[in-house]
């Protein structure tokens, strides 16, 4: 992870919201960032779904329609909590709240992560077959896609999991 991210997500326990969006295709809606992936190689790509931290007297599916439309330009409805996944490898620790949402307007577009100020870590957001996504090399993508060999698998992922 690069050391600026580090600085700015370790060392303390962050709450986050992910959001599952399947297209008409049955695509998956993926953000890719630069400077997330555990290879040591930082400017390698990293797929994960749509989402970030909640703040302060926030709730987690308001911070999951912020993160969306901050994102990715979609105004999202929420259709379901799926499962808490809890990624714990220090100096990184975040609990991550799972939602199953769909787009209901906007337009897709690449946003920006506002915790990064004028260093964008976004680099593109798109919709991606699934089978794509478990070809990436595991450090290339967030650790629930290790959970599910499907799409339709991903959807049902329910309770709690714990990776370190």
């Amino acid at each position: 992870m690069d050391s600026s991210l580090e600085k700015l997500y370790g060392n303390k326990v962050r709450t986050r919201v992910c959001g599952i969006c399947v297209n008409e295709k049955g695509h998956l809606l993926t953000v890719n960032m630069r400077g997330i992936s555990s290879s040591i190689e930082q400017n390698q790509p990293f797929y994960a779904p749509v989402g970030g931290g909640v703040e302060l007297g926030e709730t987690a599916t308001d911070a999951l329609k912020r993160e969306f439309l901050e994102e990715t330009g979609l105004h999202i409805q929420i259709d379901y909590f799926m499962c808490v996944y809890e990624h714990v490898h220090l100096p990184i620790h975040a609990v991550e709240l799972f939602f199953a949402v769909r787009a209901v307007g906007g337009e897709l577009k690449i946003g920006s992560d506002p915790e990064q100020g004028n260093q964008q870590i976004i680099t593109s957001i798109e919709y991606l077959d699934y089978s794509t996504i478990l070809e990436l090399p595991f450090e290339q993508r967030h650790g629930i896609f290790k959970y599910a060999s499907s799409i339709e698998n991903l959807k049902k992922l329910r309770g709690y999991i714990r990776t370190n």
